[in-house]
């Protein structure tokens, strides 16, 4: 059943989507750009709320005439250029011998390293950073959400999915829930009246606020690790599971209460929020390895300098990767069965 997005709301996801980019590339790189005024940008909450938006415009693309064939055709378009992209950045800076920074991650062994990453086996079993690259470790995850989901809609079997949930692992199925909430919300969503929209999008702002003030997510987490540390040493990047589900269900919640209000003064920005939003992608991927380019390659350390450069990279990167989508869904549809496909699903 084909169920549309209220246009308030997708305008004011595209918003959500820049602005939970700009707090993750904010998070990991402030400290370098301003070191004398630290400030504690909630990066992992970020991520969460990227988990559920990608389950909810998935959910939403995952219509019954596009087939198996379409979604991976889609999925494919959407995710490779970008990820080839960040494999170059890694191989080049490499290739040159540049130093790594924080958040970056270790340069590995290279190539093996970049091989798990672009294959989306790094993070299964294991905990392999793409070289220069740490944030890349969320699409490892993202990719097998959607292959599960995947199977599921348009090739239901048990087996199969057993057999993709083995080799996705535990720390990847500990994370899916949150991403599986934006599908709930995209299939059961329905209209509140306006005055009781208004009072859960308030309550949400406040609570996923004084959720990341009092770090809810890592208390929770230093709870369960006292009763099972070794159970909690495996999960790694999953380690705040809990908390993020709880955060995951308010930012479910709020968008709920966005889907009822009409969002009647972001549409006015609308061109804008639209044309920044289709950058987030690029934002996410690409800002640690060019800020490493930048920074320790190119030896660029004034602010102003540094990130007027990372802007021109990021804009670079996105217009020849995310932004070229339909370009890409052409150019991959022979191996997709020449289908033709809808263009305007993300």
């Amino acid at each position: 059943m084909k169920r549309e997005i209220p246009h308030g709301l997708s305008v004011y996801l595209d918003l959500v989507r820049f602005g939970a980019a700009s707090i993750v590339v904010l998070s990991h790189l402030w400290v370098l750009v301003f070191p004398r005024y630290p400030l504690p940008w909630p990066g992992h909450s970020a991520v969460v709320i990227f988990f559920v938006l990608s389950g909810f415009v998935i959910s939403h693309a995952s219509r019954p005439e596009l087939g198996l064939r379409g979604y991976l055709h889609h999925r494919t378009a959407r995710i490779y250029p970008v990820v080839l992209g960040a494999a170059v950045l890694s191989i080049a800076l490499a290739a040159f011998g540049v130093h790594t920074m924080q958040y970056a991650g270790t340069r590995g062994s290279d190539l093996l390293d970049v091989g798990l990453n672009v294959t989306f086996l790094a993070q299964t079993w294991a905990n392999v950073a793409l070289p220069y690259n740490g944030p890349f470790w969320s699409l490892n995850y993202e990719v097998w959400y959607y292959i599960l989901f995947g199977i599921w809609c348009y090739h239901p079997s048990r087996l199969l999915l057993l057999v993709a949930g083995v080799i996705a692992g535990p720390k990847i199925l500990l994370m899916m829930p949150v991403w599986l909430l934006g599908v709930y919300l995209h299939r059961k969503m329905t209209v509140l009246d306006r005055k009781t929209a208004l009072r859960i999008f308030l309550l949400t702002l406040v609570a996923g606020l004084a959720f990341f003030w009092i770090d809810a997510g890592a208390r929770i987490r230093e709870v369960m690790r006292g009763i099972w540390p070794e159970a909690m040493d495996l999960t790694r990047g999953s380690n705040q599971f809990v908390g993020d589900f709880l955060l995951g269900l308010i930012v479910a919640l709020n968008f709920l209460a966005a889907g009822s209000l009409g969002m009647g003064l972001l549409l006015k920005c609308e061109a804008a929020i639209r044309y920044l939003s289709s950058f987030t992608f690029s934002m996410y991927v690409f800002h640690v390895p060019l800020a490493v380019l930048i920074w320790n390659g190119l030896g660029v350390h004034a602010a102003l300098p540094f990130l007027g450069l990372l802007l021109l990279g990021v804009v670079g990167m996105g217009e020849l990767t995310e932004r070229r989508t339909k370009w890409y869904r052409a150019l991959l549809a022979p191996l997709f069965g020449g289908m033709r496909t809808p263009v305007s699903i993300q």
